[in-house]
């Protein structure tokens, strides 16, 4: 495997038999250009590496979680998008779409929690306007966990951006 193709070939195929190649594969695909990477690996958000015994660090079962916050901010918008379209709210695919947001800006999710909002707002009255307000409570809850943390980003939500 020397190439993103080849590392999506191998990921769609089930050719992925350990923690490290599945790591390399996602890597590979990580460095193609963003307009080809960020969609394929958006499409293996579910995809879970094998089970091994190696030490985890703060890694993520789902190596297209980490490529993702690796990626950076060019992330962002096609994972809000992916949150608003995906009808499956309860899935891991969502829930590790959140979790990459969270990770992108190191856990300052407030500016997520407002993309979301906005994007929200102008699609007012659609599913998917239901869907990114959920992701929002979401992302909230589970990233400003505290009391304490919590009111601080309940206070500079309230803020004009």
């Amino acid at each position: 495997m020397a190439t993103g193709d080849e590392a999506v070939s191998a990921v769609d195929h089930g050719d992925i038999k350990s923690e490290f190649c599945a790591r390399a594969a996602f890597q590979l695909i990580e460095r193609l250009p963003k307009d080809e990477a960020i969609p394929m690996l958006i499409r293996h958000l579910g995809f879970r590496e094998p089970i091994t015994n190696v030490p985890r660090g703060w890694q993520s079962f789902y190596p297209a979680v980490d490529s993702l916050a690796r990626v950076g901010l060019s992330a962002e918008l096609p994972l809000v998008e992916f949150l608003a379209q995906n009808p499956h709210q309860n899935s891991i695919e969502d829930a590790n779409a959140m979790t990459a947001l969270g990770l992108i800006r190191h856990g300052d999710v407030v500016p997520t929690i407002r993309l979301l909002r906005r994007r929200s707002a102008e699609s007012a009255g659609t599913p998917a306007a239901q869907r990114l307000d959920t992701a929002a409570q979401l992302i909230l809850k589970n990233w400003c966990w505290s009391k304490q943390l919590r009111q601080r980003c309940e206070e500079r939500l309230r803020q004009p951006d």
